[in-house]
């Protein structure tokens, strides 16, 4: 097995090299390029007048205007007729605001094909890649395909406000555009990074044709069921989320350099053209194979599907992929009666995936309390990385030591048999994703007719085809946030091997942890964060109704935090003994503060206009505003109450059922109406929040001791006042 342990181990050398280069996007053309072909020169054009100085596009800034007035020049210039479609929307992400989408529609006989992106940024970003480069990229595609031979559907762009305010865009186009109805496919694109190839993440239900679609038009997909099955298990959206349900489509992202997303770091100069290459090369692709297809009548049936190395995709129905497993599992035992594979060895392949998992968790837990991993995404990943994946190797190797005298065919047929289970319970329970064990399975299984050493090696060799993409898009799309996750291609690889490495000496697994010990230092004590891939903390001013204001230095990213706050930006808050821990928000974790002095500001105000009690209800309506002309009004609700809520007189669904964001709102305010059980008054909390701190402040001097390292990340520096109301 020593000669099947070389060739496997340069065979995996290869693929690793293979996989590295087919994953990078695709080489930028230039201006140059034929009319009808997407050009990354002519796109970047487009991405760099809509982040012009750098500034916002959230929803209702003068950002957010001029990308408008961008994106629909460069829409009529290609020969589309463009309308402005202007709503108040709320969604139940717990926001409502006014938004305006552009709409750019290229008539033709048949139902409509929609090509996606959003407009707007989030407030400290200037967008260039999250969604200037989805932006950029839709409308260079869609030029380049009105340049190309007329197409026989109704091509419609639409260019969606308000997505980073959950969805309002989108929704609004969805329940009142009139162009909605005559929608049959979607393409969407947008960016969670500024770099990485486009990849196709997600689907709507009934996905067979349009996969179908994706192997014969994408010169190189990247993509695969495990990503949508894993996906629509997230808390995670996009505009995709509503209008999939107009009809079908398919959803591309790119998620490499997630240290620019929601960050001022997310400019042009950060954003990679060879991934706006890449996104308009599957777009125009993808609308040109749409096209040719009857729309109208499309077929059912889900898929299961992969790439290869992005040469080419292999998709099955997904109605098969369970009795497929059955049948790997059925000749995986066939087999291992063949082989007389059983005995003690059968249970070194579990044991190897045992002390794999084991030891990435242990090694991921030690980097994290010895402050190695203070984020899922650090300056230095490769480093840490080694420390997992070294770590891992040398656990798994050291079980085949233990195991070394057992026989190879028995030690075969326990990990490969492990394989078929999983694939078999992954394709009851998420069946997208079990390609990833059930096709190295059935390789492994049929190769072993012919040879068994050539089965072995094209075990593990399948693993490697599957496993090293997945190697690549792993940090980028979880980073640290689990040592499992993070080594999962390593855990994978070194259970093919098993049979292959029963020759072992001590001095593998030796070798191997001590790699992974000298990486563990190393990662303990390299700078955890640069100016590329800074830290996130914002400083966030405070002041209620009475009392002294406070200034919290917030770390929080979503549900995890960034790290400990910066000690510079901690000094400046001033005496330690007067620090606590508090929530920021009613909705947000708690954030190390400082009391400080109030400033002079007035209030948020809720003017009443009625209230009406009785029949076991009590009613109010009162007009939500920020005297200081704040562009966000929330209210905070009762968590325990049953009520209803109407913004402008459309319905609003207030957040984790109490919170609710009023987004550009206009100097005269929003009406609101609050409709509640039960006839007791109703407490609510009403803040406003402006970008920017009180100048003199510990708050201003909390955020100019920022260092070098350390970022603001979505709101960024806000001044907030609340007052609590009783109506």
């Amino acid at each position: 097995m020593r000669r099947a342990l070389a060739i496997t181990t340069l065979l995996l050398a290869l693929i690793a090299v293979i996989a590295r280069a087919r994953y990078m996007p695709a080489t930028p053309l230039p201006h140059d390029a034929p009319s009808d072909v997407f050009s990354a020169a002519r796109a970047r054009e487009i991405q760099d007048a809509l982040s012009t100085n750098a500034t916002t596009r959230t929803t209702g800034s003068p950002g957010n205007e001029h990308g408008r007035a961008t994106l629909s020049a460069a829409l009529e210039k290609a020969g589309y007729r463009v309308e402005r479609q202007r709503s108040f929307a709320c969604t139940y992400h717990g926001f409502c605001a006014p938004i305006e989408n552009v709409v750019g529609i290229r008539d033709g006989a048949e139902p409509g094909i929609l090509l996606v992106a959003h407009h707007d940024s989030v407030p400290v970003s200037p967008g260039a890649s999250d969604d200037g480069a989805g932006a950029s990229t839709i409308v260079e595609a869609a030029r380049a395909l009105a340049a190309g031979p007329p197409l026989r559907h109704l091509l419609v762009v639409l260019l969606t406000d308000g997505e980073e305010d959950g969805l309002l865009g989108a929704e609004a186009f969805a329940h009142e555009s009139p162009w909605a109805k005559r929608i049959r496919v979607t393409i969407n694109v947008d960016s969670r990074g500024s770099s990485g190839p486009s990849e196709m993440f997600e689907t709507s239900r009934d996905n067979a044709w349009l996969v179908d679609a994706m192997a014969q038009s994408l010169k190189h997909p990247a993509t695969s069921s495990m990503f949508y099955e894993v996906y629509k298990r997230m808390p995670n959206d996009t505009d995709f989320t509503v209008l999939k349900t107009l009809g079908s489509g398919v959803n591309f992202a790119n998620i490499a350099r997630i240290e620019h997303y929601h960050t001022p770091l997310d400019n042009v100069e950060n954003a990679d053209r060879s991934t706006l290459q890449h996104h308009g090369e599957n777009v125009v692709a993808m609308t040109r194979a749409f096209d040719a297809l009857d729309l109208a009548h499309p077929r059912r049936g889900d898929a299961n599907w992969f790439d290869v190395l992005s040469l080419g995709i292999v998709r099955w129905p997904e109605k098969v992929t369970f009795p497929l497993a059955l049948i790997v599992l059925v000749l995986n035992l066939s087999t291992m009666l063949r082989l007389r594979g059983w005995g003690l060895g059968l249970v070194v392949g579990p044991a190897m995936l045992a002390a794999g998992i084991a030891s990435s968790y242990f090694v991921g837990a030690v980097l994290k309390l010895a402050g190695a991993l203070p984020a899922p995404w650090i300056a230095h990943p490769s480093v840490a990385g080694a420390a997992l994946h070294f770590g891992t190797a040398a656990a798994a190797v050291a079980v085949a030591y233990a195991f070394r005298r057992t026989s190879p065919r028995a030690i075969w047929a326990g990990t490969w048999l492990v394989w078929a289970l999983i694939a078999t319970g992954a394709a009851a329970i998420a069946p997208g994703t079990a390609f990833l064990f059930l096709v190295p399975a059935l390789v492994a299984t049929l190769v072993t007719v012919i040879s068994f050493g050539a089965g072995c090696i094209a075990g593990s060799v399948a693993t490697a085809v599957l496993a090293f993409p997945l190697a690549l898009a792993l940090y980028d799309a979880l980073g640290f946030i689990a040592g499992p996750l993070a080594a999962l291609p390593t855990i994978l690889l070194f259970t093919t091997v098993a049979p292959m490495i029963g020759h072992v000496s001590w001095r593998a697994p030796a070798a191997l942890g001590g790699a992974a010990l000298a990486f563990s230092i190393v990662a303990i004590a390299i700078p955890k964060f640069s100016a590329d891939v800074p830290q996130r903390a914002n400083v966030v001013f405070r002041q209620d109704e009475s009392g002294p204001a406070k200034v919290f230095v917030d770390t929080a990213w979503g549900p995890t935090t960034w790290g400990d706050p910066p000690k510079a930006m901690v000094a400046a808050l001033g005496d330690r003994s007067k620090l606590g821990r508090e929530q920021p928000f009613a909705w947000s974790i708690e954030a190390l503060f400082a009391p400080a002095d109030r400033i002079e500001a007035p209030l948020p105000e809720a003017n009443i206009r009625s209230t009406q009690v009785g029949g076991g209800r009590r009613k109010v309506t009162f007009v939500a505003r920020s005297p200081r002309h704040a562009p966000l009004v929330a209210l905070v609700l009762p968590a325990t109450r049953s009520l209803q809520v109407k913004v402008e007189g459309t319905n609003a669904i207030p957040r984790w059922g109490y919170v609710l964001g009023l987004k550009a709102v206009p100097e005269e305010g929003f009406l609101v109406e609050i409709d509640a059980e039960g006839e007791d008054p109703i407490a609510v909390s009403l803040l406003d929040r402006t970008s920017g701190l009180p100048a003199n402040t510990i708050a201003s001097a909390a955020a100019a001791a920022r260092p070098y390292d350390v970022t603001e990340t979505q709101d960024g520096d806000v001044t907030v006042l609340v007052r609590a109301l009783t109506f």
